[in-house]
C-alpha cells in the first residue's frame, strides 16, 4: 500500500473518529440535562408517584431516556391504564397518563371491587359508590383479588357489549347483571326485581328490543296495580317466556 493511499485512509478514519467523539461529547453536554418533567392527565395518582415510578429525574441526560421502560414502569400502578413518555429537545420530558375509571363494581366479601371496562380491579371500597354504577355479580370470584388483577375477561367483555347496546335511560332501570360461569350466560335484574334471563350474545339486537318491552311491561303492570313480573326468559327464539308473581 502506497504512502499516499495509507495517509488518505488514515485521515478518513481520524476524521470519522473526531466526528463521533464530537457528537458524543455534544450529546452528553449539559445542554441536554433535563430541567423539566411535565406530568399531565393525573388526578387520583400524584405527580410525585408517577415520577417515582418512571425513574426519571431532573439532571439526567435527555438522550438516556428509555421511553418503553419508563412507560412499563408507570403502568405498573393499578390506577394507570395507559402512559406515554416523550422527550422534547433540548432538555424537557413529558409524561401523559390515562387513569382507569370506574365502569362497574363487583360485590366481594364485605367490599366492593372497582373495575374498569377491561375488567382490571384498581380500587376497593367499603361502600358502594353513589354514582349509580353498574353492579356485576360473578360466580367463582377468586378468594383473593389484588389491585391490578384482571377479573374474568370473558364476563367483562360480554357484559360490556350488552350494556353498550342498551339505551342510557334503560340502563338506569337495571339493578345488577349476573354472569354465570358454567354456561357463559347473563341474567339482568331490574330495579323492580324482575329477573331477565338474557342468555348469550346471540340475537343481541333482538334481545335488547325485547328487554325494552319488558321494562314497558313492568311500568304498565305497576300503574295498573296487577301482578308483578317474576322472570322473563329471552334465551330462545320466538315469544319470550313470562312468569308473574301472582
Amino acid at each position: 500500500m502506497g504512502r499516499r493511499k495509507f495517509a488518505r485512509r488514515f485521515s478518513l478514519v481520524l476524521f470519522a473518529f473526531i466526528a463521533l467523539l464530537s457528537a458524543y461529547l455534544f450529546m452528553h453536554s449539559t445542554i441536554f440535562d433535563v430541567t423539566q418533567i411535565r406530568v399531565t392527565g393525573s388526578e387520583k395518582v400524584t405527580q410525585e408517584e408517577i415520577l417515582a415510578l418512571s425513574g426519571l429525574a431532573p439532571g439526567m441526560n435527555v438522550f438516556s431516556l428509555d421511553e418503553k421502560l419508563a412507560v412499563k414502569s408507570i403502568e405498573v400502578h393499578p390506577m394507570i391504564k395507559q402512559a406515554e413518555v416523550r422527550r422534547h429537545l433540548p432538555n424537557q420530558i413529558s409524561i401523559g397518563v390515562v387513569e382507569r375509571q370506574v365502569w362497574a363494581v363487583i360485590p366481594f366479601k364485605d367490599l366492593f371491587l372497582c373495575i374498569d371496562d377491561t375488567g382490571v380491579c384498581f380500587d376497593k371500597l367499603n361502600n358502594i359508590p353513589v354514582d349509580n354504577q353498574l353492579i356485576i355479580t360473578l360466580e367463582n370470584v377468586p378468594e383473593y383479588v389484588n389491585l391490578g388483577q384482571t377479573i374474568n375477561v370473558e364476563a367483562t367483555d360480554m357484559i360490556k357489549k350488552v350494556w353498550q347496546a342498551i339505551p342510557g335511560e334503560q340502563q338506569a332501570r337495571i339493578s345488577d347483571v349476573h354472569y354465570q360461569n358454567q354456561d357463559g350466560t347473563l341474567k339482568i335484574y331490574t330495579v323492580q326485581g324482575t329477573e331477565v334471563r338474557f342468555g348469550d350474545l346471540e340475537r343481541l339486537d333482538e334481545k335488547v328490543k325485547m328487554f325494552s318491552e319488558v321494562l314497558d311491561m313492568e311500568e304498565e303492570m305497576s300503574e295498573k296495580g296487577i301482578d308483578e313480573l317474576e322472570y322473563v326468559d329471552l334465551r330462545f327464539k320466538g315469544e319470550p317466556v313470562v312468569k308473574t308473581r301472582g
